[in-house]
């Protein structure tokens, strides 16, 4: 060791260890894994080191970090340097400890593929080009060049704390301010329950109206307020009203994700499907693929098929067109996507068995089979655990039909009687429970659920007047 290396600022990289999956959602030209060792052996220790720290890093589990070394490396470095390729919960928490505990000298990395667990394009960030995880040697020159020129541009900038929440004299007043926040935050989910609780339909979709007055303006530009709205007027009023209320909010909450989705929804509901499958294609290549994300674009292609399914119908064929064949293998190709990004978020998969068994090909009614079972099974324990998930209820109810299972489909109608019809979206699900009693093959069982199904409208008309 060199006389002078005790001189020598240091930089504590923090990173995931040893080889490790890239897990969905992942950006084009991913790889399958990503050999950690190799990224910091090839590239980043010889970057740091190139521009004159002494690099460091926990080359042990971090389960067996002892919390005093850990906050100590986090808080005394002279920089710190983080790679949130993987969404990997050690280092964003790492992250967050070093952002409060230094005001500079904190710089993110990420390869250009990755999907992280937020937005980390409003913190000091490098993206860096890597395709083979195990880290070629052409590929760690490149990174390595890329941090020996961006991380001095960039060490100095300020962390989001120190930038927007520490600051001498004025913390007081923020203190003051935040508390009003909060103040009128409450209120407003207090009222929002309110809402929720009430019986009847007219009243509460008058009380949905009121809230939209009362908390226009600048209270939209705070996002919990303006997603209550969004999903307020959606259940309550209707696809026009949401579009309306959607293009009237802040230009920075109208750019929200969920508020993207949502309008993009209305617009489909509205009439203007593959506009909406268009956007929401635009929605993915820019943001990132999600199970919502894909499931909404399946939704739109199944209208598409439905539409042209009841066109040939009405015309007297028999033999299903192309474009109809189509949208169907589109909307099966979709939430087969959505499925497989994440198996416990059963929206993609429930909608799945029925069109494989409308569709007929081989092994198709094999695969509905024991998707049925899955989605049971997801659907229950989601309810089981308490999860707040608004679908689990629906999704109960399409697979008591699907599965033929008409004392369950007739308790589960017995309670949305008693809790009302939004709670179990029947706006959204009435189409697909009729198509599932249409494709019932044992008679007796058709009839019992053509029955409930029957009374599952008259409820749903009821509660629209």
């Amino acid at each position: 060791m060199p006389d002078d290396a005790h001189l020598k600022p240091v930089c504590f990289m923090v990173m995931p260890f040893r080889r490790k999956k890239v897990d969905d959602p992942k950006g084009q030209g991913a790889p399958a894994e990503l050999n950690c060792d190799a990224l910091w052996d090839k590239a980043l220790r010889p970057a740091i080191e190139e521009l004159g720290y002494l690099a460091i890093r926990a080359d042990y589990d971090p389960g067996t970090v002892i919390v005093k070394d850990m906050l100590e490396r986090l808080a005394l470095a002279n920089l710190v340097l983080a790679d949130v390729s993987l969404p990997n919960g050690n280092v964003y928490y790492e992250v967050g400890l070093r952002h409060v505990a230094q005001e500079t000298s904190c710089v993110l990395l990420a390869a250009t593929w990755s999907r992280q667990l937020f937005d980390i394009d409003q913190f000091t960030s490098i993206r860096y080009v890597l395709t083979d995880g195990d880290v070629t040697d052409a590929e760690a020159l490149a990174i390595r060049k890329l941090l020996v020129e961006k991380v001095p541009l960039l060490k100095d900038s300020r962390t989001p704390y120190h930038e927007f929440i520490r600051g001498g004299g004025e913390e007081l007043m923020r203190r003051g301010v935040f508390h009003d926040f909060a103040e009128r935050l409450s209120a407003f989910q207090a009222r929002v329950g309110e809402v929720r609780l009430h019986r009847e339909p007219a009243a509460r979709r008058a009380k949905v109206e009121q809230l939209r007055i009362d908390f226009a303006g600048t209270a939209l530009e705070i996002p919990d307020v303006a997603i209550e709205l969004v999903n307020l007027i959606r259940d309550e009023l209707d696809w026009a009203a949401t579009t309306k209320f959607i293009e009237t909010l802040p230009p920075a909450t109208r750019e929200l994700p969920f508020m993207k989705e949502q309008y993009l929804l209305a617009v489909a509901n509205m009439g203007r499907p593959e506009e909406a499958i268009a956007l929401l294609e635009e929605l993915v290549a820019r943001h990132g693929d999600t199970p919502e994300r894909q499931g909404l674009i399946g939704g739109r292609c199944k209208r598409l098929w439905r539409d042209a399914r009841a066109e040939r119908v009405q015309s007297g064929e028999t033999r299903p067109s192309i474009h109809e064949r189509r949208w169907l293998d589109r909307a099966i190709d979709h939430y087969q996507r959505g499925m497989d990004l994440d198996l416990n978020q059963y929206y993609c998969s429930s909608n799945l068995p029925a069109l494989l068994r409308a569709r007929g090909r081989t092994a198709d009614a094999d695969r509905a089979f024991i998707l049925d079972h899955f989605v049971v099974a997801a659907c229950e324990r989601a309810l089981k655990r308490g999860e707040a998930d608004e679908w689990a209820r629906p999704t109960l109810l399409g697979a008591a039909f699907r599965g033929g299972d008409s004392a369950k489909a007739r308790e589960l109608a017995d309670r949305i009687e008693i809790e009302g019809v939004a709670s179990w979206k029947l706006d959204s699900t009435l189409d697909d429970l009729e198509g599932i009693v249409e494709q019932t093959t044992d008679v007796d069982t058709q009839a019992e659920l053509k029955d409930i199904y029957e009374r599952l409208r008259e409820l749903q008309a009821l509660d629209a007047n």
